[in-house]
């Protein structure tokens, strides 16, 4: 059922208003923004970033009061009582509670950061602990991921959460009449076989995978509804999310999981690419849904993201593009020098080509150096506003054409 956290909040609320007294205030003109799975690490730290940015004023949805209040007591996100709103996206019921009347008026977007959590078995763990020491031994890795079985936390599985409770969000927003949505979604949608959708699944003793899983298919198909839907969108699929701090790494930006594709074939040149090249820390992802709300406000766009370490740049592009670089879409007045030392931003088209073609399942991919020019970030990187708007420039966004 939908309530405010006033009653159960109240004595907690007296006791932060001196905490409260020193963030940062929105403008009377400020944006109103609601984000979705406000207590996962993603969207936590969307949350915070939106509290500290006095160009908006949002409100987290959380799924119980009981995540909602861990993250108002928690000094590092500044969310105060009155932008806490509880309820559940999978209730059958969201739609109705989130009705008039529940401080959702006039909200200009919504950052959808909801996902199904998996979580290991305690008896696969135990197992897997058990033989790691053998495998070991035998020259094989001490973890065999495939042997792993997973649950979903609080009974959240795929279907769910990825795609029946995104479908409600996306309903509320067509229903509030909020125009511009913003979805993290994951790289490697457009692959059936990946990993991902073997998780929650268990093997039958004829071989075949039955069970709870299929995340990526789930969220894809949730990606579609919405590209259906009327809306303007800007969706993000990021590589492996990790907790590292961000701002320190470029940004690498393409399509249709030509990242993915490339970091992860046996022919990569870099051992670190196949290791895992497509990361990306959550922090950084929260500053390209911040920075969507403003660059990708009236467009529809779909990119995969991931950061990269200024050494290994070069390894994380594809051949194609590293062999012709011809730089391309810059904005005007920006440096388009084929040297990288010189160049703010470089864009690339796989064989030199121009980018213009709006849906294509070959990637354009887009770096950011960490140069000090004008309008760069505090760590010398490009400003995140000025990556996204000039890969936006290239017209290039996943085309959801391709199966799956």
């Amino acid at each position: 059922m939908f309530l405010f956290l006033v009653s159960s909040f109240s004595l907690l609320q007296i006791l932060r208003v001196a905490a409260f007294s020193g963030a940062p205030q929105s403008s009377k003109n400020a944006v109103k923004v609601l984000v979705t799975g406000a207590a996962g690490k993603t969207g936590r730290i969307v949350l915070s970033k939106l509290e500290q940015d006095h160009r908006y004023e949002p409100k987290g949805l959380f799924r119980t009061e009981r995540s909602a209040r861990n993250i108002v007591k928690n000094d590092d996100t500044l969310c105060p009582l009155e932008h806490v709103v509880v309820a559940d996206v999978t209730s059958s019921t969201f739609l109705k509670d989130l009705s008039e009347g529940t401080g959702l008026e006039n909200i200009e977007a919504m950052i959808i950061c909801t996902s199904a959590v998996p979580r290991i078995r305690k008896r696969s763990l135990a197992a897997m602990l058990v033989k790691a020491p053998w495998r070991a031994l035998r020259g094989e890795p001490a973890v065999d991921i495939n042997s792993m079985r997973f649950a979903w936390k609080h009974g959240g599985y795929p279907e769910k959460v990825d795609y029946r409770g995104q479908i409600a969000q996306i309903d509320l927003a067509k229903k509030l009449g909020i125009p511009h949505v913003v979805l993290v979604g994951s790289m490697g949608g457009t692959d059936p076989e990946n990993f991902l959708n073997t998780v929650g699944k268990t093997t039958t003793k004829s071989n075949e995978k039955e069970g709870n899983g299929d995340i990526l298919l789930w969220k894809r198909r949730a990606e579609k509804y919405l590209v259906a839907s009327g809306l303007d969108y800007t969706i993000l699929h990021p590589g492996h999310l990790v907790d590292i701090p961000g701002g320190r790494e470029e940004f690498v930006l393409g399509v249709d999981d030509e990242l993915y594709g490339f970091s992860h074939s046996k022919n990569s040149t870099s051992k670190e690419n196949r290791a895992g090249g497509t990361r990306i820390g959550r922090e950084d992802v929260a500053e390209l849904c911040v920075a969507a709300l403003s660059v990708g406000k009236g467009k529809q766009i779909s990119f995969d993201c991931i950061t990269v370490s200024p050494s290994t740049i070069s390894s994380a592009l594809p051949p194609s593009s590293i062999g012709n670089e011809t730089p391309v879409g810059g904005r005007a007045g920006r440096n388009t020098s084929r040297s990288r030392a010189d160049s703010h931003s470089s864009f690339f088209a796989p064989g030199g080509g121009a980018a213009t073609t709006a849906a294509t399942s070959t990637a354009s991919t887009a770096t950011a150096t960490k140069d000090s020019v004008p309008g760069a970030s505090s760590t010398g990187r490009l400003s995140v506003e000025d990556v996204l708007h000039d890969f936006l420039d290239l017209s290039r966004t996943t085309n959801y054409d391709l199966n799956p």
